[in-house]
């Protein structure tokens, strides 16, 4: 716990340094909120931070400490030089690349449609249990997947429950003899053929535990997508490797 406090300090006073260092305009003392030795917050700025502070502080006042505390921090952090050293750059860096990427997903997840139908609901619920009886057939990428001869497959008997998320969307939405779309497992493209499928005897659900399944599934459909959308962007990037005096392409 205690390093996850160290973190979320370094996280606020890396925002605080960005914010303060490179947008706020030198404020005059006649305009002055809090005057903390040489640094004047106007009161412009302070009501912007005011207004855009963590749900955490409530209470004005202990807005107000904690703004001071870590304003002094950071005025003692460059009295040490620690604004100057590669490690600190390195840390902004990595602060930043994380926001964006956080920034991202958070906008990816907002266009998903994480609806799960009253069909899907049932469907799911139907497999639970099953024994499914499949044939995986493996490419070395998604275009020899996408036209490949499906021929000399693997065949396999896996139970639906010991399906990963992705496959569990994947399998529910087939009939007997359907096929699944290329899906990226490890290095490799495989498309599965669901050959039979033994049904379980008919399982009594009450509504909490419907919902409970309908939040679970929506936790899946959520986690499918994003993996698929990643698989998606590493099949269209052209990625290159030289490590080790390698030459390929990934």
């Amino acid at each position: 716990m205690r390093y996850i406090y160290y973190i979320i300090i370094i996280s606020l006073i890396l925002s605080v340094i960005i914010g303060y260092q490179l947008s706020v305009k030198p404020a005059s003392k006649e305009d002055a909120a809090i005057k903390i030795n040489e640094r004047i917050i106007s009161n412009d700025e302070f009501n912007k931070l005011y207004d855009t502070r963590s749900p955490y502080y409530q209470d004005k006042e202990e807005f107000i400490n904690s703004l001071i505390t870590k304003e002094l921090l950071i005025q003692e952090a460059q009295k040490e030089g620690i604004d100057k050293e590669e490690s600190f750059r390195k840390s902004i860096q990595n602060f930043y690349e994380q926001s964006l990427i956080k920034l991202l997903m958070d906008r990816k997840l907002s266009s998903f449609d994480l609806t799960i139908k009253d069909d899907e609901l049932k469907k799911y619920i139907s497999f639970r249990g099953r024994k499914l009886y499949m044939t995986f057939f493996n490419f070395n990428n998604y275009e020899e997947a996408k036209k490949g001869k499906y021929k000399n497959g693997e065949q396999k008997i896996i139970s639906f429950d010991e399906l990963s998320n992705e496959l569990q969307f994947d399998i529910i939405s087939l009939n007997e003899g359907d096929m699944t779309e290329p899906i990226k497992i490890g290095e490799k493209f495989v498309v599965i053929r669901l050959d039979r499928s033994m049904p379980v005897s008919s399982q009594i659900i009450s509504p909490k535990e419907k919902e409970e399944i309908r939040m679970m599934l929506i936790e899946k459909k959520k986690s499918k997508m994003i993996n698929d959308w990643v698989a998606a962007l590493r099949e269209k990037a052209i990625v290159n490797i030289y490590v080790n005096g390698q030459n390929r392409r990934k």
